[in-house]
């Protein structure tokens, strides 16, 4: 289920064209539902409730708290309860307005209250043990955001979720209805387009193999300085080769690859070198379940061809695994988008 709603946040990320400013504070609830993998890759979907509140700071960015209760997380008959209190940062590549697409992360203190069966009992004579812990939860992805006639306001996201020292990594679509107060923000907007993206990875050394083109969406925003701040999110099915055992030998992973761009601009586009951190979270069960980390930098050029932007690019990443292994390999990719100006 939360892979169509990611798929479908992700065609729902198209340019609008300016409108007058946001209200800059919203509150209102949060519903999601999630999905997660027991040991033997069957999806189990919950449902979780709670509460937002976000400030827009600039004309790109807004600012929020979420406070969200996971009542019942258990693929396994056991207890898992989770109770997730995150700050949330929204990244709009063309401003918090009318229709405007965003990328999101989240860091945030999860309490998760788990059960273990009771060891050296007689049976049925014991309960299991419940124990509560605190752990940091990381979470990151996309969705659009609508202003309903400039008094409300409704989000919709799609992201990956973990909560590390737990059995909790997983995809989760979100939804927030808001009502917005405040004065409006009006600033001065930059550039900043989106597009889909399409894409090879062609392994360097390493054990995951690409088991098919990745998908995605790519965002890219002038700064007031030189240069341009970058954002890349891909739906990477891998596979990997030599020793496995199932379900994990075809994992499916989110890319988050944001990136800085320093460039050089002739008539005809953009040149650009750029450099990032790297972040892949696998939501299926296996042994590479969770956030591997890394970096990625490469170089790419954007050409104009009437009011479209083509982009074109390629980047080498390194990811490292949760077995230590290092993965070198090559991103070739394809984007499209409305043409930014100067």
């Amino acid at each position: 289920m939360n892979k169509a709603i990611l798929g479908v946040a992700a065609l729902s990320l198209v340019a609008a064209a300016p409108v007058y400013g946001q209200r800059r504070f919203r509150v209102g609830p949060t519903y999601s539902s999630i999905t997660l993998e027991d040991l033997s890759g069957n999806a189990h979907s919950f449902s979780s409730f709670g509460g937002s509140a976000a400030l827009i700071t600039g004309d790109e960015g807004e600012t929020g708290l979420t406070v969200s209760r996971y009542n019942n997380l258990s693929t396994d008959g056991s207890l898992r309860r989770l109770t997730l209190f995150g700050l949330d940062s929204y990244y709009y590549p063309i401003g918090a307005r009318g229709v405007a697409p965003f990328a999101t992360t989240e860091l945030g203190l999860a309490r998760v209250t788990e059960s273990a069966p009771a060891t050296q009992c007689p049976l049925l004579l014991c309960q299991d043990t419940v124990s509560t812990s605190s752990q940091i939860a990381l979470a990151f992805g996309l969705g659009v955001r609508l202003d309903l006639g400039g008094s409300a306001v409704a989000t919709l996201e799609g992201r990956f979720l973990q909560v590390p020292g737990s059995q909790i990594q997983s995809l989760e679509a979100r939804l927030n209805a808001s009502v917005a107060l405040g004065s409006r923000h009006k600033g001065e907007f930059l550039e900043g387009t989106l597009g889909p993206a399409a894409s090879v990875f062609i392994p360097v050394s390493g054990s995951w193999r690409g088991r098919a083109p990745f998908a995605g969406v790519r965002f890219r925003r002038d700064t007031k300085q030189a240069g341009t701040v970058g954002l890349q999110i891909d739906f990477a099915p891998l596979k990997v080769t030599g020793n496995c055992s199932p379900p994990g030998c075809q994992p499916n992973a989110i890319l988050f690859a944001p990136g800085y761009e320093a460039s050089v601009r002739p008539r005809w586009g953009r040149l650009y070198g750029e450099v990032g951190v790297l972040l892949a979270g696998v939501y299926s069960a296996g042994d590479d379940r969770g956030i591997a980390q890394g970096l990625h930098g490469g170089i790419g050029c954007d050409v104009y061809s009437g009011r479209v932007m083509w982009n074109v690019n390629s980047r080498l990443l390194w990811l490292k695994r949760h077995s230590g292994e290092n993965v070198f390999g090559v991103q070739v990719g394809l984007s499209l988008s409305p043409k930014v100006g100067r």
